[in-house]
């Protein structure tokens, strides 16, 4: 049991310290000009233009001009498909289970406090796990746009 609390609280730990570390390098001091406190309770989901079954949140900057974090939330089961970015994509994991592959490389399963980083204009594809809906904070230092591409057959 001992080993089981500690297992969870690490990961508890880990997704903090990687959501303030997030937060922390994309803030600057232009924009700290008045505090943001937002309870989860009080945040108010948008759905994506591009995909309809995305939710998002922004938390800062702003993804149509340039550096930005937002919330971002898929349905069980949901997979866009494969896409490229503008910018470099960086992601942390809240909950649930991302699968993410790239080009060149295999598939991963991302559960809550992983990280993931695809540079700019870098083909991928995600899919969120059946089990539950997945939450993961992203954040991009540049402008944010999903450009589809063909799938390799």
């Amino acid at each position: 049991m001992a080993n089981h609390f500690s297992v969870r609280w690490i990961a508890s730990l880990s997704i903090c310290t990687a959501l303030l570390t997030l937060v922390a390098v994309a803030f600057t001091k232009e924009m700290l000009d008045e505090p943001k406190v937002w309870p989860y309770a009080e945040m108010q989901w948008t759905k994506d233009q591009v995909l309809p079954s995305v939710q998002s949140v922004l938390l800062w900057g702003n993804p149509e001009t340039g550096e930005h974090g937002m919330l971002r939330r898929f349905p069980a089961g949901y997979a866009p498909p494969p896409h490229m970015h503008p910018s470099a994509e960086r992601v942390v994991v809240v909950s649930g289970t991302i699968v993410v592959r790239h080009t060149g490389a295999s598939a991963k399963s991302l559960g809550p406090g992983s990280y993931s980083e695809i540079p700019a204009n870098v083909v991928h594809a995600v899919r969120c796990s059946e089990g539950s809906d997945c939450e993961f904070l992203l954040s991009s230092p540049g402008p944010f746009a999903i450009v589809p591409v063909a799938e390799d057959n």
